[in-house]
């Protein structure tokens, strides 16, 4: 059963292969129920397939895996760079290769990895996050008891005050100062924090946190 992030790009890597040389039963081995619930005419296994081609990357760089529900569901995040065909991106004014970060859904369905519905976001170079990870001091953000953050782990940087946690909050990433006393080590990249706590006084990307905790589905 797969458990590291290898086990599941494995799985990836197969499905792509079925995309590119395969036709759509070859494909749908890899789908889940929820996914071929949806995927019911002939008309919409040959649209799936297509839409499958054009958006199969040429390259994928992996950030994270995140395993929830006892182990038996699994998201994987990676950042997906796609040659569109020239029809393409002539017809929607779009440059010819995209960068995208995509969220990977896996469950466990009669013993075996099937792949759920993915989400495709933004290309995370162009989303906006603080210049640097500098975070001043607590006197610098303004607490609002009713104030919460939520958003997942991006990668975390130990400092003298805490950690800071880079979280992806939507289409923005927000750097979170994490008391050291509040810190957990399962507060992991592909992990949700919620926290509660402040905002920078001149930079709405800054938070500092008085209360934090793992999202618990």
């Amino acid at each position: 059963m797969a458990e590291t992030v290898q086990d599941f790009t494995k799985i990836y890597d197969s499905y792509l292969a079925a995309v590119k040389t395969g036709g759509y039963p070859e494909v749908a081995a890899f789908l889940s129920g929820e996914m071929l619930q949806e995927i019911k005419t002939p008309e919409d296994k040959e649209e799936f397939l297509l839409m499958a081609k054009y958006t199969a990357p040429v390259s994928y760089e992996t950030r994270s895996l995140a395993l929830s529900d006892g182990g038996r569901k699994a998201e994987v995040e990676l950042v997906v760079t796609v040659e569109l065909p020239e029809e393409v991106w002539k017809e929607n004014n779009l440059p010819p290769v995209q960068r995208a970060e995509v969220l990977l859904r896996f469950l466990q369905e009669g013993g075996q990895w099937k792949m759920g519905p993915p989400l495709i976001l933004g290309d995370p170079d162009q989303r906006a996050r603080p210049a640097d990870l500098n975070m001043g001091s607590q006197s610098d953000y303004e607490y609002r008891p009713d104030l919460e953050l939520s958003g997942a782990i991006l990668s975390l940087e130990r400092q003298e005050a805490g950690t800071v946690f880079q979280l992806r909050v939507v289409d923005e990433e927000v750097a979170a100062m994490v008391p050291a006393a509040m810190v957990s080590s399962e507060f992991v990249p592909g992990r949700i924090l919620v926290l509660r706590g402040g905002v920078h006084t001149t930079d709405k990307l800054r938070f500092w946190a008085g209360e934090v905790s793992l999202y618990q589905e």
